[in-house]
């Protein structure tokens, strides 16, 4: 890397105008120049292939732009590590010996910053109410360069998101897709090296070169991944939201009365595994003692490769635990007929999952869509609280 190469730097009318928009602004985590110049000695600017440090400067949260799309890691937006690095904050305050994300500043308009790295970082610093934050901005070469490096930001040992083998191969997958390597074994091996080095064992690099490889020509979808806390802080991506935006009943029975719950009509739970012990206790418990059925939504709570098989398992785990609830019930009641129970009385059922592939892949064979709620194979269906246990169908 060349620092400063050709005495390049972010032009003064920029660094003027953030300090003037940063002015009075709230600052609870008490940053100014002089934190700047501590944390320059503790954590001074990576070295990037291909990359020109411009300096470190605290920008406007305003003048921070995200593309959804240049996230390193194959989801957009994990809740929790939002709130980690919230608590972070607030029981450490800012880490001098961490270093900050890294940008570019934007074409077109030389007061904004295209942020390559700091995305959960941007949504804590809105929920401190921190009005800027140190960004170190660099100059690229190209595209590809650039790639490599917000990445490597990732490598650091502050809190931080790891990333996955599904993260690298995600990264490759979209390089290939945009032209910045040839689509051969060659090219694929060698950024996923400069990508995972350091951060993946050989054999880990060597299993995202097979993956990326079986993929290229294709991109994953988005992926949501749904937090169950609530709140102001949760974040839009919560199950509470996603009942509500369906709208579906909020899961469980607080605060409402028996009367309230039987004249909504159901009740609904949601449930990453299909035979969450917890999840059908109440259920069977609510359920039978209000006489009214309980429909389970499922959900992955983590990123995962293989949705599909995820569902399927979903399913087989519901109707396993179901059984095991008919064979209680039948050897306590001798009562169950020999061509099975009546479905209709029996309460607890399941209705289907979360949609978590969220937007469409660029490339003409990627997955479409996933709409409200799905089946196992990701294809909308409509919810019917007096319908039967999707397993059933």
């Amino acid at each position: 890397m060349r620092l400063n190469a050709s005495n390049k730097m972010v032009p003064l009318e920029t660094q003027n105008e953030w300090v003037r928009i940063n002015l009075n602004q709230r600052n609870p985590l008490k940053l100014n120049e002089d934190v700047i110049n501590a944390s320059l000695q503790h954590a001074p600017p990576s070295k990037f292939e291909g990359g020109t440090w411009l300096g470190r400067h605290l920008v406007p949260i305003s003048s921070q732009s995200f593309d959804i799309d240049n996230q390193p890691r194959d989801k957009s937006f994990d809740p929790n590590h939002v709130d980690g690095l919230t608590n972070n904050f607030t029981i450490r305050g800012y880490d001098i010996s961490a270093q900050p994300p890294i940008g570019t500043i934007s074409e077109g308009n030389k007061f904004n910053v295209d942020m390559e790295s700091g995305f959960h970082r941007n949504k804590s610093c809105n929920v401190l109410g921190q009005s800027f934050y140190p960004v170190d901005i660099y100059d690229f070469e190209n595209n590809l360069d650039k790639r490599v490096a917000r990445n490597k930001t990732n490598h650091h040992q502050d809190l931080t998101l790891n990333q996955t083998l599904s993260d690298y191969v995600k990264e490759i997958v979209q390089a290939a897709d945009a032209g910045e390597i040839k689509k051969d074994e060659t090219s694929v091996q060698a950024l996923a090296y400069r990508l995972a080095s350091g951060d993946k064992t050989p054999q880990q690099i060597n299993s995202i070169v097979s993956r990326a490889i079986k993929l290229i020509g294709t991109v994953y979808s988005n992926f949501a991944v749904y937090s169950s806390k609530k709140g102001g802080k949760a974040g839009e991506h919560t199950l509470t939201n996603w009942l509500e935006s369906q709208g579906i009943v909020k899961q469980g029975v607080e605060h409402r009365t028996d009367e309230e719950l039987i004249s909504q009509g159901y009740i609904s739970y949601c449930a990453a595994e299909g035979d969450n012990k917890a999840t059908w206790a109440r259920a069977i418990f609510h359920g039978q003692r209000l006489g009214i059925p309980v429909w389970i939504f499922g959900y992955s709570s983590t990123r995962t490769d293989d949705l599909l098989k995820f569902r399927n398992d979903f399913q087989t785990e519901f109707v396993d635990y179901k059984n095991i609830m008919i064979d209680w019930a039948s050897s306590i009641m001798k009562s169950v007929p020999d061509d099975g129970i009546d479905e209709d009385a029996f309460c607890v059922k399941f209705a289907g999952f979360l949609n978590q592939h969220k937007l469409p892949n660029s490339a003409n064979k990627g997955r479409p869509t996933e709409v409200g709620l799905v089946n196992s194979k990701g294809k909308s269906i409509k919810f019917d609280y007096l319908g039967e246990c999707l397993t059933l169908s």
